[in-house]
């Protein structure tokens, strides 16, 4: 069948790179799935998860389908790991939920990953000087550091599973 208008060209060109509608809402479907599926890793930051959320919304809004900010915020604040949830209690309390918008919840969560970051390097760094500190203080013994236990066997234990 030739086409003899531009509208019609134009249809065919559209029906053959979009597809028909029933393929459309198939594409739709499958998205609408992938989003209510998707959760945050626990190896994942906020802004890793937020951008792959953002980009599955962006393709369901190439489909004409609305989809409003509270949805999205409403799927980040059930979908987030345990380690958030202090941070998720706080917001359902001083924020109204159906006008805090994406960028906004984005960027509280990601000023409290922040945080406990800081906090988390913070530990690990007091562990290291600690133990740097009961190694220096165990230097020039023969026993390396193991001096404290009474027991000659736990000594050898001691120095045998890496205690200095």
């Amino acid at each position: 069948m030739a086409c003899e208008t531009p509208k019609e060209i134009w249809e065919k060109i559209r029906e053959e790179y979009e597809g028909s509608q029933k393929v459309k809402n198939v594409k739709l479907l499958t998205l609408k799935r992938e989003f209510e599926m998707h959760k945050m890793k626990e190896g994942e930051t906020v802004k890793e998860y937020a951008g792959k959320l953002m980009e599955i919304v962006n393709k369901i809004k190439l489909f004409g389908e609305p989809f409003p900010d509270s949805k999205i915020v409403e799927k980040m604040l059930i979908s987030l790991p345990a380690r958030f949830e202090p941070k998720i209690s706080a917001i359902e309390e001083s924020c109204d939920l159906t006008r805090l918008t994406v960028a906004e919840l984005i960027s509280k969560l990601h000023a409290q990953e922040q945080r406990t970051s800081l906090r988390d390097d913070e530990t690990v760094k007091g562990a290291f000087q600690a133990r740097q500190k009961w190694r220096h203080q165990g230097k020039g013994n023969k026993n390396g550091g193991a001096e404290h236990l009474s027991d000659p066997t736990q000594q050898k234990q001691a120095n045998l599973v890496g205690f200095p």
